[in-house]
Parts: C-alpha cells; sequence; structure tokens
C-alpha cells in the first residue's frame, strides 16, 4: 500500500458532536467501541487524530485533515482502492472488493476506475470522515441496542485551527473536559481522553499530542508542556487530612467557582484557569489562529458576511490567549 508521506498543506479542525436529546447512554463497552471505530476510520481517511475525548452523550476530536490533492498526487486507482484493505473487517467492504477485483479479473477498466474515484471521495476529507464514522457507530449502537432511528442530535460543529498556538489551547481544552463536567480531578484519571491515554503508553495518542505541540514524537518534554497547560503553577490544593492519614500542605490557588466569577467580571486571567470552564470560543468560534489567519479566511468567504463588516479577526475575551484570534465575537 502507497505510504501517505507528508503533506505540505494541512488544516485542524476541533469537531464536536451530541446525543439526540442529549441523552446519557455512551457506556464504557460503547466508548470502548467508538475508539476502535475512531481511529480504524482515521487511518482509513488518512487523517491523524490530534486530540479526543468521550463523554456519555457527546465526543470531541481534534483532526488534522491532510490537503487531498496534495496527499493523493501520484496515486493510480490501484492505490486507492487498497486503502479499502484497512476495512477489511466490514462485510460490505469485503463485497466491494470481491466486486472490483472481478472487474479487474475481467478487464473493464471504467468500472475499476469509478470505484477508486469513489474511494477518494471518502479520503482526506472531514465531512465524509465524521459522516462515516458516525454512521457506522449508529448502525453497531442500534444493533447492539435493538434500537431503530437516529442516534445523534445534529450535524457535527467544527471550529477551523490554525496549527500552533490554536491547536495546542484546544488539545488541552478538549482533555480537561472531563474536569469541567466535574467527573474527574485530574484528566489522566478519566480514562476516555487523549492525556490519559498518552500517560497510559497510547502510541496512536502520544503521537497526536505531540503533533498538537509541532514534535515528531512523544517525549518528557511534550508530556511536561502539555501537562503545564492543563494544570498551570498556580493550582488549588486545599490540604488537610490525606487518606492515608498524614496531612497535605495547601497550596494557593483560583477554585473553579472563583475562575468564573473573575470571567464574569471580565477579568482576564492564565491560559491553564480559563481553560478549565466552558470556552465557547473553541465550539462555536468558527475560526481560531493569528490575526493574519482568520483575516485570510474572511477575505476567502468575503461573500458569506455582511457588507458592513470590514475585518474578520475578533479580539478573544477572559485569558491571555496570546496572539490567538477568533471569527466571531463570543463572551467566553
Amino acid at each position: 500500500m502507497r505510504p501517505l508521506g507528508d503533506s505540505p498543506i494541512s488544516s485542524f479542525y476541533h469537531v464536536v458532536s451530541r446525543v439526540v436529546d442529549r441523552r446519557f447512554v455512551l457506556g464504557d463497552g460503547e466508548r470502548e467501541f467508538f475508539r476502535k471505530l475512531l481511529f480504524q476510520q482515521a487511518a482509513f481517511a488518512g487523517v491523524e487524530v490530534v486530540a479526543w475525548c468521550f463523554m456519555s452523550n457527546h465526543f470531541h476530536l481534534l483532526i488534522e485533515v491532510p490537503n487531498k490533492e496534495a496527499a493523493t498526487a501520484g496515486w493510480s486507482d490501484e492505490d486507492f482502492i487498497e486503502r479499502l484493505e484497512l476495512l477489511n473487517s466490514e462485510k460490505y467492504t469485503r463485497q466491494v472488493l470481491g466486486q472490483i477485483r472481478m472487474w479487474q479479473g475481467d478487464g473493464n477498466a471504467p468500472a475499476v476506475h469509478k470505484a477508486a474515484m469513489a474511494v477518494k471521495e471518502r479520503l482526506f476529507d472531514l465531512s465524509a470522515f465524521v459522516k462515516e464514522l458516525k454512521f457506522k457507530f449508529s448502525v453497531w449502537f442500534n444493533k447492539w441496542h435493538g434500537r431503530k432511528g437516529t442516534l445523534w442530535e445534529e450535524r457535527f460543529r467544527s471550529v477551523l485551527l490554525e496549527d500552533g498556538e490554536a491547536v495546542r489551547f484546544c488539545a488541552a481544552y478538549i482533555d480537561l473536559n472531563p474536569v469541567r463536567a466535574g467527573l474527574c480531578e485530574n484528566p489522566e484519571d478519566y480514562r476516555w481522553c487523549s492525556y490519559a491515554a498518552a500517560m497510559g503508553g497510547d502510541v496512536v495518542s502520544r503521537r497526536g499530542l505531540a503533533r498538537a505541540w509541532g514534535r515528531a514524537k512523544w517525549t518528557s518534554a511534550v508530556a511536561r508542556e502539555h501537562r503545564m497547560l492543563l494544570f498551570g503553577r498556580g493550582e488549588e490544593i486545599p490540604g488537610g487530612e490525606t487518606a492515608w492519614g498524614g496531612t497535605a500542605k495547601a497550596k494557593g490557588g483560583f477554585s473553579r467557582a472563583q475562575i468564573e466569577a473573575e470571567l464574569k467580571n471580565g477579568g482576564r486571567l492564565p491560559m491553564w484557569q480559563v481553560l478549565r470552564c466552558r470556552v465557547r470560543y473553541f465550539t462555536e468560534g468558527g475560526v481560531l489562529g493569528s490575526r493574519a489567519f482568520v483575516d485570510g479566511f474572511f477575505e476567502r468567504e468575503r461573500s458569506s458576511f455582511g457588507e458592513k463588516r470590514e475585518s474578520g479577526a475578533r479580539t478573544m475575551g477572559g485569558g491571555e490567549w496570546g496572539g490567538v484570534m477568533a471569527l466571531r465575537d463570543l463572551k467566553i
């Protein structure tokens, strides 16, 4: 099978999708199947899962999508068809491959080419990837639970991110999702997020988080940098008696209630504190990145905005965001 290689152009997206009526139906068994399906589909589609978190009624993904034409330059029909081998565990895919091999044996080149182009449409494409992921999970879920009908609430939501700070902030935001929900104090204690998986030795999750930090592989430096963004230097430790009968010394820091109050009053907080709150920019900001990146998107899509709007980039409130700006004005 032809290797994917390095595409000179990639786009990053934060994807969120919720269960219909936001019902809490995704237990450990469902999330484990979703995890396996996610990485299988990502390998087929040629996209990179940078960060991820599965909750009981929704999921977060940070996805890197290479440019399709650049990534597949020089591919033959057989190169595209061989991608289907990555989904050979599926009965339908085996049937499709069998049909294609029969056409090849008969010398039916037009039919083979049409099938190859159908595979190409499924590769290096965010919408196709998420649509197929959700559809396959829905089929499994409905069969497993003896139900019919729609599982997902709506079409997925996505935010375009510039490589660099925006991607790193979003990866941390995703890994902190169970902390914000009150499911754990530390993200490494929540099994269904990329940080916990990486700390547990999962190679794919380590590679994804390393990519968020612009590194080729997971190192102790990457682990330390990501953890510092997750926890910061001023994490509150209440002190008092410990579970093993000792006494812990209190360490000062903001509680979540204090952080919320500061944000409500317009305070600008360190990034590690802001990321422990629900930041709407990561789900509704449209585009996140430097002024040049956001303005560039605005200019390309100028016809989609009102005549009175003159620029794209908007300052993000609430925290010290460095050079990251948003396409939309939002309250944090």
